[in-house]
């Protein structure tokens, strides 16, 4: 992959920079998980690379920083903050990242590949439910979602609203419905209202609550219903997805 300030400036992106730099129609786009200021560093660890030489010009740092699908008029304060935080340094007209900056650059470098884990903490009703929210749209690519979860109520299917339009149906299997009354009475209405298709199986064996998507798997450390009552987290687990979607499956299609 390059990049190409002018016809006669291009710069070749590393290829340990493929998590963090996507191709896109012809362009070269930094990943949203990246913040503007650690897109202005990038910008000047890549035009350092291209030069082989500490030191970047305030304009090829801006105009990369453009080139990488980022707003020109953020690029100022960005350039600041990275000098109050003491990421970036400067001599005349001349910009270079520090020490920090660069431990910064390794430091996202380090988190490419690596699956996210959520952590959600007990106490925040609200934000756990946004966090898992957050999860959902982030994570969720296929249009079938599987969830084992042992206890259920209406309030596990709230964040699952997040997925209107991108989602077509959800198999739930489950030990028990809290209040099955009102639980399918709500199941009903959003299935009317967003779209998306739930099933619900009771089988009595299962213990552990997963999520399934596609070849995605994620353990799920408390029931969904519960979410904010007590830590948990939302960890991937996807080396054995094969074998919890069997599991899944078997225990779905049981009488």
């Amino acid at each position: 992959m390059s990049l190409a300030l002018n016809e006669s400036f291009k710069i070749e992106v590393p290829s340990e920079f493929s998590g963090l730099i996507h191709e896109y129609h012809n362009r070269l786009l930094a990943d949203d998980s990246l913040a503007d200021l650690d897109v202005v560093l990038l910008s000047l660890y890549l035009v350092e690379g291209r030069n082989r030489k500490v030191g970047v010009t305030y304009e090829d740092s801006k105009g990369l920083f453009t080139l990488l699908g980022r707003k020109a008029e953020n690029y100022p304060a960005n350039l600041h903050l990275g000098k109050k935080k003491n990421l970036i340094g400067a001599q005349g007209a001349t910009l270079s990242l520090t020490i920090n900056g660069v431990k910064r650059i390794r430091e996202f470098l380090g988190q490419v590949g690596k699956a996210p884990i959520y952590v959600i903490k007990s106490g925040q009703t609200f934000t756990a439910i946004m966090l898992l929210e957050k999860f959902l749209s982030a994570e969720i690519r296929s249009e079938e979602l599987l969830l084992c979860d042992p206890y259920i109520s209406t309030s596990s299917l709230f964040p699952f609203v997040t997925l209107k339009g991108k989602v077509k149906g959800i198999k739930i299997l489950t030990s028990n419905i809290i209040d099955s009354a009102k639980f399918n009475e709500y199941k009903n209405k959003l299935q009317k209202e967003m779209g998306i298709s739930i099933e619900v199986r009771v089988n009595q064996k299962i213990h552990d609550r997963y999520l399934i998507s596609g070849d995605k798997c994620w353990s799920i450390g408390s029931s969904i219903k519960d979410l904010g009552n007590k830590d948990t987290t939302v960890r991937e687990i996807s080396e054995v997805s094969d074998s919890m979607k069997s599991l899944f499956l078997e225990r779905w299609n049981e009488p």
